[in-house]
């Protein structure tokens, strides 16, 4: 269960939707980002790894048979 904590990102709008075999997600922000190639180049590899870290359980051994069994 995810716990509930301090916003750290006032004014931005996570829209997420979730399918049996996709996630998407969208953030709408108070301003406009304005980062170089290297920068989004960071920013998407750090995403990615956070979004591994809360995806991950759903990799393991266990809980992948138990998803199919589903």
């Amino acid at each position: 269960m995810a716990l509930e904590t301090k916003c750290l990102t006032p004014d931005a709008v996570f829209h997420t939707n979730i399918g049996t075999q996709y996630i998407s997600t969208r953030i709408s922000l108070p301003f406009e980002l304005r980062v170089d190639e290297k920068e989004a180049e960071i920013l998407e590899r750090l995403l990615h790894n956070q979004i591994e870290l809360v995806l991950r359980p759903y990799f393991t051994e266990r809980n992948w048979e138990w998803l199919i069994s589903k």
